[in-house]
């Protein structure tokens, strides 16, 4: 009799304990791209595309919003263009973030961008993109076509040799409480000598926050706690 109280209790006391707290979950938020210049589905392999673009789409569990606009659905720098673009995210307590960048004419080796996080208020992060490492060319030809899989990761593959590979970034602890204002993508060469040239066609970014809803597991354990310890009772009497 008293190990069923107890068991009872203890289920009570779990479920009680998942409702105030509850279990940490990643809330992603999706970014938009303030520009969009080039289309990618014009180059090598680039018909491979046509069934992203526009769409939204998971990729190693991380939600991405792929844009269609004017007919372009990437930011290019080239030639007479800004080489960085300034995206804006205005979300707070970000913790994780993942963009989908790839390249033209990469050569194994050369630093050809960079990724900067910009808080409300010291919180900084910044990645170089480095070619064989978290950047590599978006057709599977004679460029680099290698990166380490561990700070990016292969997101889509096309039958055409068309690529696109997501990037990871873990923001230090100086954002979990401010807002992550913006996003900086820059390219730091402009053509084929170079060693590569970067384009960026999505971002999202995460922020932990505790689940304050009852999952439906949490109920039953409640329940169960609940009905037992009514039993109980009813048989002490």
């Amino acid at each position: 009799m008293k190990l069923g109280r107890a068991f009872a209790c203890a289920l009570v006391i779990m479920g009680v304990f998942l409702m105030v707290v509850g279990p940490a979950r990643a809330d992603y938020t999706t970014v938009t791209l303030p520009t969009l210049n080039t289309d990618i589905r014009t180059w090598s392999g680039g018909s491979g595309y046509n069934s992203i673009f526009p769409s939204s789409q998971t990729w190693n569990g991380v939600p991405f919003s792929l844009a269609l606009s004017g007919g372009n659905n990437v930011f290019y720098p080239a030639a007479g263009t800004p080489a960085f673009l300034d995206i804006p995210v205005n979300v707070y307590g970000v913790t994780n973030a993942y963009t989908i960048i790839n390249s033209s004419w990469g050569a194994y080796g050369v630093t050809v961008g960079k990724v900067e996080f910009f808080g409300s208020g010291d919180g900084y992060y910044s990645m170089n993109l480095v070619e064989g490492t978290n950047v590599r060319d978006h057709y599977t030809g004679g460029y680099n076509n290698v990166i380490d899989n561990i700070t990016a990761l292969p997101a889509f593959t096309s039958g055409t040799g068309a690529i696109l590979d997501m990037q990871l970034y873990s923001l230090p602890a100086t954002f979990s409480d401010e807002f992550l204002n913006s996003i900086r993508f820059t390219s730091n060469v402009l053509g084929q000598s170079g060693g590569g040239n970067p384009f960026i066609a999505a971002a999202t970014v995460s922020a932990a926050s505790p689940n304050q809803v009852p999952e439906p597991t949490t109920m039953l354990l409640l329940g169960l706690g609940l009905f037992g310890m009514a039993g109980v009772r009813r048989l002490k009497k």
